[in-house]
């Protein structure tokens, strides 16, 4: 019975400290956001420590054009790993290609405007390290629980990342829409002012000439 009683508050301190850790983890991870001026280039650089890490790419156009650039991966050893075309979006695990710094560089090769990317660099991250040997029964259904937890978590986070850029998305093309159209209107009420006169122009030197005539 003794054992039972603190079976239980043990699997809760177990669980809230690996979910602790979860969070902490994944709260170092924020997202970055760069501007792409026309037919410019932008990079990111990471290093690489061990042979066995992954690392978890992902990235958006949130503004700009058509929403499509150009994406490359570039080992230490100079390689090409990646190489997107006219994509506006991608979400990717890089295994490791070497120990060293790799690069993340983005061209915004289409169109003239200006465009917002927004990039998450993120190591796959590992609950825990201990050895099996080691862990009990409470652990590992912690372990389990905790994370059940941070796959809902990062479905939730793409999820809201998606809905936000195509909200981004969506504004700026709203905002380009309504460049355009008060543009067209100023064109319409030019046009308009350049035909009133001209009729008025016209119409004075009919009426201008007959007069002469009959005089």
């Amino acid at each position: 019975m003794i054992k039972s009683s603190f079976a239980l508050p043990t699997f809760f301190v177990v669980l809230i400290l690996a979910l602790v850790n979860s969070v902490r983890a994944s709260s170092g991870y924020a997202p970055v956001a760069i501007t792409l001026p026309a037919f410019s280039k932008e990079c990111l650089y990471y290093d690489m420590a061990s042979e066995d890490d992954s690392l978890a790419v992902g990235y958006q156009v949130l503004t700009g054009g058509n929403f499509e650039i150009d994406f490359d991966i570039t080992a230490p050893d100079g390689a090409v790993i990646t190489s997107e075309r006219q994509k506006k979006y991608s979400d990717f695990l890089l295994k490791s290609f070497g120990v060293g710094q790799y690069s993340f560089c983005f061209s915004n090769n289409y169109g003239t405007a200006l465009k917002k990317v927004e990039i998450t660099l993120e190591m796959e991250k590992t609950l825990t390290d201990e050895s099996e040997s080691e862990i009990n029964n409470d652990d590992i259904i912690a372990n389990n629980a905790v994370e059940e937890i941070d796959r809902n978590l990062n479905r939730i986070t793409k999820a809201l990342n998606y809905l936000r850029a195509r909200e981004w998305r969506n504004m700026s093309t709203v905002n380009s829409t309504e460049s355009r159209l008060t543009w067209l209107s100023i064109l319409i009420m030019v046009v308009v002012v350049i035909i009133s006169v001209a009729q008025v122009l016209l119409i004075q030197f009919l009426f201008t000439g007959r007069q002469k005539n009959y005089v």
